[in-house]
């Protein structure tokens, strides 16, 4: 998948230049180009991009002034003129800075160092998701705990609800709440336990658990709004 990034210089001559250098990355999708920072953070505001390659020789703000008023992190590739910049921008934890005019070999350096750090987020990202581990038809089944949207009892068994498929677990609904992630699960009724993170909304007598209505009993009210709460 391609990364999307936006790209911030107020100096003409030299944004044609980069933007010959850029076009030799297909791997990477330009968003959009910005002479300002004003514009450019307005974007941001309703846009999302992987990263941003910007100009130290920015108007109204500076480059670090500019990104620490971000309201989402994005990686930084910094381009400049002044060597000194590159230790601020380590400080700052900026993917790379660059000296300009920036050629085409340095530049895939830093992309090929954008990709690393993103797929080790992604793996690191991956390893913390909450994996349930249980059996099904003699099988053993194991299911992010993201995925789940409720557990409903069905007599001796519960039945594990997901998007795209339904799993019946030989289990009590004590013993099957114990496997999930704390605080992010919370029983609202005797034959039913739902994923707070698919709660749409609730009244007094149900909550809307993505799309379905589930009934809300009166001990479990309580319990279920202090939960549903603290989670948000």
């Amino acid at each position: 998948m391609k990364l999307n990034y936006i790209y911030i210089d107020p100096i003409p001559v030299e944004r044609l230049h980069f933007l010959q250098v850029l076009k030799h990355f297909s791997e990477i999708n330009l968003k959009a180009e910005f002479s300002d920072t004003v514009n450019a953070k307005e974007y941001l505001n309703y846009n999302t991009v992987d990263f941003a390659v910007i100009s130290s020789d920015l108007p109204v703000y500076t480059s670090f002034d500019f990104v620490d008023q971000l309201r989402d992190e994005i990686e930084i590739i910094l381009i400049t003129k002044t060597p000194m910049d590159a230790i601020k921008s380590y400080e700052k934890g900026f993917m790379d800075c660059l000296m300009k005019p920036v050629s085409k070999n340095r530049f895939k350096k830093s992309i090929d160092r954008l990709n690393d750090k993103l797929e080790c987020l992604k793996i690191i990202r991956e390893k913390k998701e909450h994996m349930i581990h249980f059996k099904c038809n003699f099988k053993a089944e194991k299911l992010q705990a993201n995925n789940i949207r409720w557990i409903e009892a069905m007599g001796d068994y519960v039945k594990v609800v997901t998007k795209t498929k339904n799993y019946m677990v030989l289990s009590t609904m004590k013993s099957f709440i114990k496997k999930l992630p704390e605080n992010q699960f919370v029983r609202i009724h005797k034959s039913y336990i739902v994923n707070l993170k698919k709660v749409i909304n609730y009244t007094t007598r149900n909550v809307n658990t993505d799309g379905e209505i589930l009934p809300l009993s009166r001990k479990q009210k309580s319990i279920f709004k202090e939960n549903f709460l603290n989670f948000q």
